[in-house]
């Protein structure tokens, strides 16, 4: 009785695990969207800019990773443009005069997320979440101020925003955050996926301590930015033949 038990397990797993195989899949492919970002702040940042507002901007880059099923793990390499537009409360002048400072940063990142999506419902059209930390490496920006005063004067100056660890570096140049993205997916010919994406980019404390210190500053400045993302991803499924 054991034999002929043992050749029927045999037989079925030979014949499940090439339909497990075609269920996973490499995939890659690319992104591009546009992004609200904005920064929050904390102590004695917020006591200086007492408003801020999202700033517009633009992402794209590539996408990969493995696809299990119903489960996937994702990374990838994009282009991100962060920043905020702020402002302070009103102050009194030199010579009696009211008025305040608006403030918008321009940054650049490069972006690596590391995330667990999981799809829900069917092949044909899926809602999916991920959620995972990103990685954001920050390359160069810009700041502009400019005073706006009650008598109808006006002035502005531009500044190079720093990323490092040094006294004159205003932000850490690897900043890590925490991701959660909805999303919804379908199937673009025979291998491919287009998919549409919400993804909410939780940055942790932007400020360089060193240069904080220096300057007598306590408190956080947090990176956080709303992205609206589109892919398209080709997959490579294991077990095809060729």
């Amino acid at each position: 009785m054991k034999k002929p038990l043992v050749l029927v397990l045999l037989l079925l797993t030979l014949y499940y695990t090439p339909a497990r195989a075609q269920q996973s899949s490499f995939f890659v492919g690319g992104s591009g969207g546009a992004n609200l970002s904005m920064y929050g702040y904390t102590s004695d940042y917020a006591d200086i800019w007492t408003t801020s507002r999202v700033k517009p901007g633009l992402n794209g880059g590539l996408v990969f990773g493995m696809e299990f099923n119903k489960m996937a793990i994702v990374s990838g390499v994009s282009y991100i443009q962060k920043g905020t537009r702020s402002e302070t409360d009103n102050y009194n002048l030199e010579g009696g005069n009211v008025g305040y400072i608006k403030a918008r940063e321009n940054t650049s990142f490069i972006n690596i997320p590391l995330l667990f999506r999981y799809r829900f419902l069917g092949e044909k059209f899926g809602l999916t979440l991920a959620a995972g930390p990103s990685f954001n490496i920050g390359l160069s920006g810009n700041l502009k101020l400019e005073l706006q005063a009650a008598s109808g004067e006006s002035r502005s100056e531009s500044s190079t925003v720093r990323f490092g660890n040094g006294i004159t570096d205003s932000y850490r140049r690897f900043q890590p955050a925490f991701v959660i993205s909805p999303g919804v997916q379908m199937p673009v010919g025979e291998r491919g996926k287009l998919g549409l994406n919400i993804v909410w980019d939780l940055g942790g404390n932007a400020v360089n301590k060193r240069s904080s210190s220096a300057l007598g500053a306590d408190g956080k400045i947090i990176n956080i930015s709303t992205i609206l993302s589109v892919t398209y991803t080709h997959h490579f499924v294991f077990g095809d033949k060729y």
